[in-house]
């Protein structure tokens, strides 16, 4: 049982940090580099598509 929770806590945090560097690249990108919101919204989308594809592999 402490096991499982530890593990689903480790799991927490990780999807909190993933998700406040997603936020700052965001940020970084949309007022320092001068991409629009479309373009970083396309971006999200290749890279992501290309994470999915080498976890799944």
């Amino acid at each position: 049982m402490r096991k499982r929770l530890g593990l689903m806590i480790a799991l927490t945090v990780l999807a909190g940090c993933a998700a406040l560097v997603a936020v700052m690249l965001g940020h970084v990108a949309h007022n320092d580099i001068g991409l629009t919101r479309l373009e970083i919204r396309h971006s999200a989308l290749i890279a992501s598509a290309v994470i999915a594809v080498l976890l799944v592999t």
